[in-house]
């Protein structure tokens, strides 16, 4: 009788499955590694999507930042303008808001896990930021970090500093840094407001 004849073992048999369980693991996991790297790809390609999307709008409105000057109770004058470490208050147009459009004063601060941007119109000459309620813009943010590049007190050469209490001018540069709660920091992005229109 030849072997076609007498046909498999048991113990053929054996091996020829736990080859083939073999085989089907090695598939398996091949497929969950394939399918966790493109759910990871999907993920940075949506994060990097977000931090574009915010480092553009962060870049219009201080772009449109207006060096719009308030009286003081004293008699005298300041720039609409606030620069903190983690805080920035500044005047500017809005017509990209077409309900809201014109003078709107904006905050950019990190509350509750968040960059939140509070936008309130105003005519120009009522002083004073209000930021209790904002829209916002990233979620899930550990840090936001502002430095601002000018020169101050009475300094020969611009440098960076943590605050700008300057109420005379703008910085010539603002740099804002992101830090997400998980992922690298978002790359810095530096703006520089109108200097041509600062007042005098």
């Amino acid at each position: 009788m030849t072997r076609a004849q007498r046909g498999f073992t048991l113990i053929e048999l054996l091996v020829g499955l736990m080859l083939l369980g073999f085989i089907m693991i090695a598939v398996t996991g091949g497929l969950r590694i394939g399918l966790i790297g493109a759910d990871r790809v999907t993920a940075r390609a949506a994060d990097i999507d977000v931090m574009r999307g915010v480092h553009a709008f962060l870049r219009e409105r201080l772009q449109a930042a207006r060096p719009v000057r308030w009286m003081t109770t004293a008699g005298g004058n300041v720039v609409a303008f606030e620069g903190q470490q983690d805080r920035l208050s500044f005047v500017a147009d809005m017509p990209s808001y077409p309900e809201t459009g014109g003078l709107t004063k904006l905050t950019l601060s990190h509350r509750d896990g968040a960059v939140v941007l509070a936008r309130t119109l105003t005519e120009g000459r009522t002083p004073g930021f209000d930021a209790e309620t904002g829209e916002v813009i990233a979620a899930d943010i550990a840090a936001l970090r502002l430095d601002y590049y000018g020169r101050l007190g009475g300094r020969a050469s611009a440098t960076w500093h943590e605050a700008w209490p300057d109420t005379r001018r703008f910085p010539q540069l603002i740099r804002i840094r992101i830090e997400p709660a998980k992922g690298r920091p978002w790359p810095p992005i530096v703006v520089a407001p109108r200097l041509g229109e600062q007042p005098r």
